[in-house]
């Protein structure tokens, strides 16, 4: 199960990185927007560090996006894991 919350930290992280390279904001901007120094910034990007759901939110309004991007609510449930039945 561990590893399966560092993938989703990890995907968060480049699609954070993907949108910030988009509209062609630095490191240093985001972490001076965020108030963080830019290598606790860059420890988010890469996935090192948790993102809080404060800071996600903070994220979210700087690269003015919603966090059910970031957060591919949309995942389709993988064959064979467990289903609601049908009643």
């Amino acid at each position: 199960m561990l590893q399966k919350t560092i993938s989703h930290t990890a995907r968060v992280a480049v699609k954070i990185r993907h949108l910030r390279r988009n509209r062609e904001y630095s490191q240093e901007y985001m972490a001076l927007l965020l108030n963080i120094s830019q290598n606790a910034y860059s420890r988010l990007e890469n996935g090192k560090t948790p993102i809080t759901i404060d800071r996600l939110y903070q994220i979210c309004s700087i690269l003015q996006t919603s966090p059910v991007v970031l957060l591919d609510w949309e995942e389709p449930v993988p064959q064979g894991e467990w289903q609601r039945g049908r009643y």
